[in-house]
């Protein structure tokens, strides 16, 4: 019979050692002990941020400020300046290379008394909102809003998908009592295969689908194409994992400063040139087919690697954009931190965001690990297009992040919404005492500017910095 071996107090203690067969070497053993150890020394050691379950009452707070600053009270959906600033966002810095844009109108809502708290009108429109609703909810990179009494828009994350999404809404709102005789009558008017441009002349696109729309009657679809064709995923897959190969790739530089105009680092996105010879292209072109065809730590990588060796080479911090579905990528956290060993003086000028929504949510304990390991390197990491969930502050700060970018749809008209400068003053408020240091994204009026540093904001990027940089230069 063979003999029960016994263990070290240290082999005891490592989780990998206990689970070895018995066969296993002791020398191998001890080894895996010793660096087991090592390992779990060095993490005790990190700095802990502090606790901050007293502040979640006021994170419900600020979050109740955000729903009355952006949301509609009768459905819930983003409200017209909140979707239209979204749709902004896509069109001019999104991660959509093309999307479709739906706009519904509810012809017959006169006769039924469009007032606040009339119950029978607001059930109806509940359930409108709840059909075009059930796309955000499913479909990362859809979001729908509510633009007046009587229209509603619905935006999609590809082309090619307009009618297909039209005549399924049809089919469900005709199911339902918010439509027929005697309910709301529906029309739908569409812009299929935006690329990047003006928010408004997208609308305009989808309003005048919409209008023709209108005059066919209750329950028509009108369809109008933007662009010419999609090109296959493959096409994209080989045109973005050419230029890295090539190295055909190259960081844009966007000045962030604070309230006094002193430049604080540089926001550096990250371009691609997918033909050789041609423009470097945005990530709004390319980078939601990065992700589908799994080329995004590639990328990420990439724009790492370029931040680092321009950080060396001047000497000023850089902010570089990291996709959350990378973090869950395996061996991509360690990878960028061998980068920074290797690198240690551009590593303490390097600032790395990885963006909010649906896909962080997913990968928040990666992100506590990415943040714990690219900070002890000497980076500052933080969250980049945040502002739609308050609530996630406590958790951030709690994983030992060092600031939050907020979307520029979020705090747009600050100067001149009350609503919207309380939602930021609530923001600045929370995330100081989070501990966060807190910066507004696109911000594109001088006015809405001079309001958030009043407010409270650290630092902002955009075009009224761009531009308030050069009257001081």
């Amino acid at each position: 019979m063979l003999g029960v071996r016994r263990m070290s107090g240290a082999e005891a203690e490592c989780p990998i050692v206990s689970q070895l067969p018995d066969s296993m070497t002791d020398l191998l053993r001890r080894r895996l002990a010793s660096w087991y150890a090592a390992r779990r020394d060095a993490v005790a050691d990190l700095p802990k941020p502090p606790a901050h379950a007293d502040a979640r009452p006021a994170a419900a707070q600020v979050e109740a400020l955000r729903l009355r600053a952006h949301t509609d009270p009768v459905t819930g959906l983003p409200n017209r300046r909140h979707f239209l600033g979204r749709l902004a966002g896509v069109l001019g810095q999104g991660a959509a290379p093309e999307c479709s844009l739906l706009l519904l109108r509810a012809l017959n809502l006169g006769p039924l008394g469009l007032r606040l708290g009339d119950d029978p009108l607001e059930r109806r429109l509940a359930l409108v909102a709840e059909a075009l609703d059930a796309y955000p909810r499913r479909v990362h990179g859809a979001f729908a809003g509510r633009l007046n009494e009587t229209d509603f828009a619905l935006c999609l994350p590809a082309a090619g998908v307009a009618d297909e999404t039209a005549r399924t809404l049809l089919q469900a709102l005709r199911a339902t009592p918010a439509a027929g005789p005697g309910g709301i009558e529906i029309v739908i008017g569409a812009a299929d295969g935006l690329r990047s441009g003006e928010s408004g002349d997208a609308m305009a696109a989808a309003g005048l689908a919409l209008a023709q729309a209108e005059a066919a009657g209750p329950f028509s679809i009108e369809i109008h194409a933007a662009g010419d064709g999609v090109q296959g995923e493959q096409v994209w897959r080989d045109r973005i994992a050419e230029a890295l190969h090539d190295g055909r790739a190259r960081l844009a530089e966007f000045p962030v400063c604070d309230r006094h105009g002193q430049v604080l680092h540089l926001e550096c996105p990250l371009r691609l040139q997918l033909e050789a010879g041609g423009p470097f292209r945005e990530a709004q072109r390319w980078l939601a087919m990065a992700s589908r065809s799994r080329l995004l730590p590639r990328v990420d990588l990439s724009a790492i690697e370029l931040a680092l060796l321009a950080c060396s080479r001047d000497e000023r911090a850089r902010c570089v954009h990291v996709g959350a579905a990378s973090l869950g990528t395996p061996g991509f956290i360690a990878e960028v931190e061998q980068r920074l060993l290797a690198e240690p003086e551009a590593a303490l000028r390097l600032l790395i965001d990885v963006g909010d929504g649906v896909w962080l949510e997913r990968a928040l304990s990666r992100l506590g690990e990415a943040a714990r390991a690219w900070r002890a390197a000497g980076v500052r990491v933080g969250v980049e297009h945040a502002g739609a969930s308050t609530q996630a502050f406590v958790r951030w700060a709690e994983l030992g992040l060092d600031h939050v970018r907020i979307e520029a749809c979020f705090v747009r008209g600050s100067a001149a919404d009350a609503a919207v400068r309380e939602f930021a003053a609530g923001l600045a408020a929370l995330a100081h005492a989070m501990g966060l240091s807190l910066v507004a994204e696109g911000v594109d009026d001088a006015a809405d500017l001079r309001t958030l540093f009043d407010l409270g904001f650290d630092a902002a990027t955009g075009p009224a910095v761009r531009t308030a940089g050069r009257a001081a230069g």
